[in-house]
């Protein structure tokens, strides 16, 4: 028993040396490099850590310094990679609703008209399901020249309005008539469309 207790005994103080010769050797290799640190001190030393005593994955943001958090942070202002291929083209959505017919069935009305001397409104209609888009007048004989003709208006007429979109079915010429004989033939016209 008593040569039991002494083998434990000098196991015990050659562990204690041995931690003494290694923090000795370590305090004079600290003090040889003059790093001014401490052997086994915390925080630890600067660049006492190498990446090979770091355990992968272990540490974590907070445990870097505030201007690499920033840095890691920070937006890309790097130019952007090359485009990736494209991938493969997607359902056919459904089928949109019906739109609404375009113009269509231009017609020009313009039978020739005996107006009398003075002045004198005319008024051209549309066929059923057309409106009328423009109009005019010329002059067509008499005794005098088209200077004695002078338009006073030109403009829609049998307008109605629906859901804020107004359309005319005729077209009114208004005009006076100059010459000094009398009676003139004029032929005014209304163009017409077929539309909604």
């Amino acid at each position: 028993m008593r040569l039991f207790n002494s083998k434990k005994k000098k196991l015990v103080a050659a562990g204690i040396a041995a931690v003494g010769m290694i923090g000795a050797g370590a305090v004079a290799a600290n003090a040889a490099g003059e790093t001014g640190c401490k052997y086994l001190t915390y925080p630890l030393c600067a660049r006492s850590v190498a990446s090979l005593q770091v355990v992968d994955g272990s540490l974590i943001e907070s445990d870097l310094a505030p201007a690499v958090r920033d840095k890691l942070n920070k937006p890309s202002t790097g130019e952007a990679g090359p485009a990736g291929p494209a991938g493969p083209e997607g359902p056919a959505g459904p089928a949109g609703a019906d739109g609404k017919d375009g113009v269509s069935g231009l017609a020009v009305v313009g039978p020739t008209q005996t107006v009398p001397k003075g002045f004198s409104a005319v008024k051209l209609d549309c066929a059923a399901g057309k409106k009328a888009i423009g109009g005019g007048l010329k002059w067509d004989t008499g005794s005098g020249t088209a200077a004695d003709v002078v338009m006073n208006g030109s403009y829609p007429s049998d307008v109605t309005e629906v859901e804020g979109v107004a359309t005319a079915t005729s077209w009114t010429i208004a005009l006076t008539n100059n010459d000094p004989k009398g009676s003139i033939t004029i032929q005014p016209f209304v163009t017409c469309v077929t539309a909604n």
